[in-house]
């Protein structure tokens, strides 16, 4: 009778044995060394890396190597009759790039913007490994529309600013209080210095949006607070953005009429 309860399960094949797959270590700055092991019972393994498959070996162990944040490989295991998988992770935590600050005209004190001025705006940036900007912004505590910036001369993708005859990656040229519509995808320069961008003149391009001409023949623009927004991308795709406040000073323009803009 117990035979007859208990001989179905008595002879029932027993489970495969289970893949646990370990890494070690499964974080740090990338790039870094690390083993995989795995524990099972004896078989073949096949490691399926992110750029490579190694094996099938008898060997339950491999040296690789951990090249990007979010790293995975998967491994297989088989005695020639049962397969197992499993997947290992590993990470990286790579610091992000610090941006320490911007420099305005080249100048390392110089911590002002003035109105009109054509000025080079350069992002320092403390990082060992490769970043890029990604874009700048600058915008006015008074004003309603952000500055236009200007990334001459112009190529697609690419933050950088022709600067007396010097072309300076991971710049921009703002002009403090001007902006300018868009136009076949490029903003409209004051001036003819920014190469590669339209220096002709519409209606509608319009040089200031929030400054009222008074009953005398000037336009007066008042001091205000810049906002400078930098974002870094580094060699990850991961974006860092800082902002930095930087004074706008006054400034009164002649103007021959007061019912047209004043010359750039």
């Amino acid at each position: 009778m117990l035979f007859a309860l208990f001989g179905c399960d008595l002879f029932q094949a027993s489970e495969p044995a289970s893949l646990v797959v370990l890494i070690n270590p499964n974080i740090g700055k990338v790039p870094y060394s690390a083993t995989i092991v795995c524990i099972s019972s004896p078989g073949e393994y096949t490691f399926e890396l992110p750029n490579e498959t190694v094996g099938p070996q008898t060997g339950n162990s491999l040296e690789v190597v951990v090249d990007s944040l979010n790293w995975e490989a998967v491994v297989s295991w088989s005695d020639g009759v049962d397969l197992r998988t499993s997947t290992v992770n590993a990470t990286g935590n790579n610091p992000r790039p610090n941006i320490h600050g911007v420099k305005i005209n080249g100048k390392n004190d110089l911590w002002l913007l003035k109105p009109m001025e054509r000025s080079l705006i350069e992002v320092i940036v403390y990082y060992e490994n490769e970043w890029r900007v990604a874009s700048f912004s600058v915008e006015g505590s008074i004003s309603s529309v952000p500055f236009t910036v200007f990334y001459p001369p112009y190529e697609a993708g690419i933050c950088h600013a022709y600067w007396y005859s010097w072309i300076i990656e991971n710049a921009c040229i703002v002009y403090p209080v001007y902006a300018s519509i868009d136009t076949s995808g490029l903003p409209y320069s004051p001036t003819g210095l920014d190469e590669g961008y339209p220096t002709s003149y519409q209606q509608t391009n319009r040089l200031f949006y929030d400054y009222p001409y008074s009953t005398e023949p000037t336009l007066e623009i008042p001091a205000q607070e810049a906002t400078v927004s930098v974002t870094v991308e580094d060699e990850f795709d991961r974006q860092t953005t800082q902002t930095f406040l930087i004074p706008v000073s006054a400034k009164d323009f002649k103007n021959s009429s007061t019912n047209d803009p004043p010359p750039p």
